[in-house]
């Protein structure tokens, strides 16, 4: 009997004692996760582009000028008999350099012919010139530079007359040509100067005609200021010293070599 009590007693001491304990423990705590609220008025972040104009391309970019073989062989006749000349008159095939001298020029005008000769010795397939300018009148090639006065003094009416050739530029005399002898008016400035010194320069070459069909060319008739030579007068260069050309020959002797007739 005692047992049961004391059993019964034990019972409820525990029972007792679990639920006190069950109050007073601390709940876990769940946390909640901070929402921040976002004004009404806010806008989210945006991603600013920047346009970069590219200038518009020009409708009216010429397109490069298609050129054939016939351009290059019919400007070349052109330029190489001119009213006078029924013969090719180009300097003899010969393996020495021929010699260029300057009288009464300036620094500006041997920087030109040097520049030119560099040009013509790059071009030409057989003939070269002397790349180093002479000073005086002592080269095969002779420029001399005159006050208009003795420009004037200069005869062009010798024997071989009509291969001479007087360049006139606005009623005045810009050059004359004798020979292998050029006389260029001193008081010509800028491209004038440059032009009709080279234009003079390649007269002697054997360059005596002129170009009626393109504007651009260093033999443009009527005369222009070119400063240097254009694709087609570079051609004109090479035909004329290359290895199908020598001095003497008829423009039909020239055709059939250009033409193959």
């Amino acid at each position: 009997m005692e047992y049961r009590v004391f059993f019964t007693f034990s019972a409820i001491f525990i029972v007792a004692f679990l639920a006190i304990s069950g109050c007073t423990s601390v709940p876990p705590q769940t946390t909640i996760p901070e929402v921040t609220s976002i004004p009404p008025d806010a806008s989210p972040t945006e991603t600013v582009v920047t346009e970069v104009s590219t200038p518009p391309v020009s409708p009216f970019t010429p397109s490069p000028t298609l050129l054939s073989s016939e351009d290059i062989n019919l400007h070349f006749i052109d330029v190489a008999f001119g009213s006078g000349n029924i013969f090719l008159e180009r300097l003899p095939l010969s393996t020495k350099r021929t010699t260029v001298s300057l009288n009464a020029g300036r620094d500006s005008d041997r920087e030109t012919v040097e520049a030119f000769i560099l040009k013509f010795n790059a071009l030409s397939q057989s003939n070269k010139l002397f790349e180093n300018t002479k000073t005086g009148q002592s080269g095969d090639i002779r420029i001399k530079f005159l006050s208009p006065e003795g420009l004037k003094a200069i005869d062009l009416g010798t024997e071989m007359g009509w291969l001479n050739r007087e360049f006139v530029c606005n009623g005045v005399t810009c050059a004359k040509v004798k020979g292998y002898d050029i006389y260029l008016n001193n008081q010509m400035e800028g491209d004038q100067r440059t032009h009709y010194l080279l234009r003079a320069l390649l007269y002697t070459l054997g360059f005596k005609g002129d170009s009626l069909q393109h504007p651009d060319s260093i033999f443009a008739y009527p005369e222009n200021n070119a400063t240097s030579l254009s694709f087609l007068d570079e051609k004109a260069v090479q035909v004329m010293y290359g290895l199908g050309m020598d001095n003497g020959m008829t423009v039909d002797d020239v055709k059939r070599v250009l033409f193959f007739k």
